[in-house]
């Protein structure tokens, strides 16, 4: 029987969609049949093969719209089986009684988590409450990380997740890569939502710390998020830029070095992303990126609130540049994209 596989996505913009993009690439690399749901496709996903078949839905302000694409396409579908991927818990709830009333036959729906609940409230809380008593509704429930499976588990002790497959995205390895050089001023950067979770601030304050004894360096801030208006306005120097969001590719072949504050990071892309491009990560996060970012390597992992101690691993890296970007690329072997998604639809039996 013929399968196809339809994603939805919320269009938001990160880890997420970055997930669904490399699988729905490798998918269409094997010659199956995909389908992308999400608000503004090509604005989400920046780069989408023009293989994948997209529907503009934006199912936040028109839940009944998608759900009527989605009965029209499966139940026209007679001698096909489909496989449904999200990557919110939140979905579920969302969508839980149209996905309880599809034929477990013909439909099995495959859900990603990477990452827990970020800044936690009682509202949210409630959420994961009930995502904790309904998930056994999904078919495949995929972990990004071992962290992100224990914050679950931690959290809502009564989920039996024992047979909840732990997943570790992929990168595509450059072979002919080389490692980077530092121009003039080194470009130090930050890469991702301008929001609380991530600490941007943090990144700005080393930044004020660095620049002290040495203004030969630069510090970039890629992203948007709700902090960027009021950190634009609070920290005006001619060596601090704020890029707004931007294609990835200008941020790595900008950088020569990543930092990433966020105080929990499970399975970082942008982690990936620079390895595979050669730039050193300085983090001081918590959680699977630890298997990423191996000390004095290809950077350095240090919890850590002290912009001094992460302005001396940044002077480090400077001082011997070329060791850490050598590095960084041999780093990325280890995690071969195609490698990593054939591994996990192996593990989707249907």
């Amino acid at each position: 029987m013929l399968k196809e596989y339809i994603f939805i996505s919320d269009g938001y913009r990160g880890g997420a969609n970055t997930f669904m993009n490399n699988h729905m690439e490798y998918l269409i690399s094997k010659k199956k049949k995909v389908f992308l749901y999400d608000q503004n496709p090509n604005f989400t996903f920046e780069k989408l093969n023009k293989k994948i078949s997209t529907f503009r839905v934006d199912f936040r302000s028109n839940k009944k719209k998608l759900i009527k694409k989605l009965e029209e396409k499966i139940l026209l579908s007679k001698e096909k089986k489909f496989l449904l991927v999200i990557t919110n818990y939140a979905h579920l709830i969302m969508f839980y009684s149209f996905f309880k009333s599809l034929d477990k036959d013909k439909v099995k729906i495959i859900l990603t988590l990477h990452s827990g609940i970020f800044n936690l409230n009682l509202k949210r809380y409630i959420a994961g409450f009930i995502f904790s008593l309904i998930y056994k509704n999904v078919d495949y429930l995929f972990f990004g990380s071992s962290s992100s499976k224990f914050w679950w588990k931690k959290m809502y002790p009564w989920m039996d997740l024992n047979n909840s497959l732990i997943h570790f995205n992929g990168i595509k390895f450059r072979k002919k890569g080389s490692p980077r050089k530092i121009d003039k001023n080194i470009q130090i950067s930050f890469a991702g939502r301008i929001e609380k979770e991530n600490n941007p601030e943090f990144f700005l304050k080393i930044a004020l710390e660095y620049l002290k004894k040495d203004n030969k360096a630069v510090f970039n801030i890629f992203g948007n998020g709700p902090l960027l208006k009021t950190l634009k306005k609070k920290y005006k120097l001619e060596n601090i830029i704020f890029h707004g969001w931007v294609n990835k590719d200008k941020i790595y072949q900008f950088s020569n070095i990543i930092v990433i504050t966020a105080p929990l990071n499970n399975f970082p892309y942008v982690a990936l992303e620079a390895k595979s491009n050669g730039i050193p990560v300085v983090s001081c996060s918590k959680g699977d990126i630890k298997k990423i970012v191996i000390n004095n390597v290809g950077g350095y992992l240090v919890y850590t609130n002290s912009t001094k101690k992460m302005v001396d691993l940044l002077k480090k890296i400077k001082k011997n540049y070329k060791k850490f970007s050598k590095n960084s690329l041999l780093r990325s072997k280890y995690f071969d994209l195609n490698k990593s998604c054939k591994k996990f639809w192996n593990s989707v039996n249907v």
